[in-house]
């Protein structure tokens, strides 16, 4: 392998919590983020609800929530009452009342305060959307209202406030407690946050702080086979496409002198698959190219060269997650969901071992599931950037999180997947 070019210290960029509130099979959901996180649990324990609900939180800090955008972004859209939590909670023989936000707060070394991004579902023109909500500060309530900007502007709701606030804001000691009111009101929080998106700033505030830890641009991908093997046509997403589309255009970046040095860096790790010998990249002259030329080691001289529709299926794979990890035209922060598939056991734990390695050489952030327990055998949990946790639901049927330790030290250690399939570390079903 080429020498790391690792960084020399914690990076302040990396993500280390986040909370989840109100959203699919979410309830509360806490969890402390490595540089590489991997979570794994039985079928429908909520693991990608744990991706999309960061997805979302992306799209909010981009004020980005049309359902097109959603899906883009690699988030399965519902109806809003099923994109909120809706399962009943019971607390002290209480039925816990169901929320409108979706709540997802972000915590990193760069960030002053926890980023808090929040958004909630209402009609418009018949049609149910998603709208940032911004908790907007007194100040900025009364330095608008105060503005020649708020007494020129025509805007409807500006009116609805004006007259629900009136001429108490000229009373200071009456001011602090009208507007609170206003805030605590769900139909004064949307025309605020209208107002907030035109004139406040608020979302430009919002997007320049998550931009600092990468969540605007973040990607839950999950590649699929006949995208790998298709005609290389960019997709909606760019340059990467959630399900493999654009991996060829991509691709043909690193072949600038640039980037010679880590297109000869992916190559050699390719070097787990016993076939691999090169791969070339056609000549782009302006179009997108739309075949990958590969190399089999035991191929005869006759016929050296195949393309990517007789590549092997797993190695399509694994080419896809390198090319996403070392591409400087990539997000900082992604997920992948079900990184394990169509992966041989051992490649599993090789892949992990190598994505770890390749996150803290090209300063990405990953989060990822899995059902296959060779994954974990590719961790060190010993190493604070990497972090593993098993998903299940609780007796509400609520999505929680366990974090997996790192083993006590003794002269035969067990491995992960061992521990895992002898359910001593949890994320296995138990109803059978």
């Amino acid at each position: 392998m080429s020498a790391q070019r690792g960084l020399s210290r914690p990076d302040p960029t990396v993500i280390s919590k986040i909370r989840i509130e109100n959203f699919k099979s979410i309830a509360d959901l806490k969890m402390k983020l490595g540089r590489v996180t991997v979570l794994i649990g039985e079928n429908g324990s909520g693991k990608s609800n744990i991706l999309e609900a960061i997805g979302f939180a992306g799209a909010i800090a981009g004020n980005k929530l049309d359902n097109d955008v959603l899906f883009a972004r690699g988030i399965r859209v519902t109806e809003p009452d099923f994109m909120r939590s809706a399962l009943g909670r019971e607390v002290d023989g209480h039925i816990v009342e169901k929320r409108n936000e979706v709540r997802v707060t972000f915590d990193s070394a760069l960030l002053g305060d926890s980023l808090v991004c929040e958004a909630i579902s209402s009609e418009k023109d018949g049609m149910h959307q998603w709208f940032p909500l911004h908790r907007i500060d007194e100040g900025d309530v009364s330095r608008f209202f105060e503005s020649e900007q708020c007494l020129s502007e025509p805007f409807k709701e500006i009116e609805i406030l004006r007259s629900q606030i009136g001429s108490h804001l000229k009373s200071n000691s009456k001011k602090k407690g009208y507007i609170q009111k206003i805030l605590q009101d769900e139909e004064g929080w949307k025309r605020l946050d209208a107002i907030s998106r035109l004139n406040l700033g608020s979302q430009a505030r919002l997007n320049t702080e998550s931009t600092k830890i990468g969540l605007p641009d973040y990607l839950i991908y999950a590649p699929e086979n006949t995208r790998l093997r298709g005609n290389g046509l960019e997709g909606f997403i760019q340059p990467l496409g959630t399900r493999g589309e654009g991996l060829f255009a991509l691709l043909q970046s690193f072949n600038g002198p640039a980037q010679k040095e880590v297109l000869a860096d992916l190559k050699q790790r390719l070097d787990m698959f016993g076939w691999f010998k090169d791969f070339y990249l056609p000549e782009s002259n302006g179009f997108v190219p739309s075949q990958l030329q590969f190399k089999d080691r035991w191929l005869t001289p006759e016929h050296p060269i195949f393309d990517q529709r007789s590549a092997n299926e797993g190695f399509l794979f694994v080419l896809f997650y390198f090319a996403l990890v070392m591409s400087t035209r990539t997000p900082r922060f992604f997920a992948i969901d079900n990184l394990d598939t169509s992966l041989n056991p051992k490649l599993c734990s090789a892949l992990m071992r190598q994505l770890v390695e390749l996150a803290k050489t090209f300063n990405k952030q990953v989060i990822c599931t899995t059902h296959n327990p060779a994954i974990l055998d590719g961790l060190n949990l010993n190493d604070e950037d990497q972090k593993l946790y098993t998903v299940q639901r609780d007796a509400d049927g609520c999505t929680g999180v366990n974090r997996v330790k790192p083993p006590k030290l003794n002269p035969t250690p067990m491995k992960l997947s061992t521990a895992f399939l002898a359910g001593l570390i949890g994320g296995l079903p138990e109803h059978f």
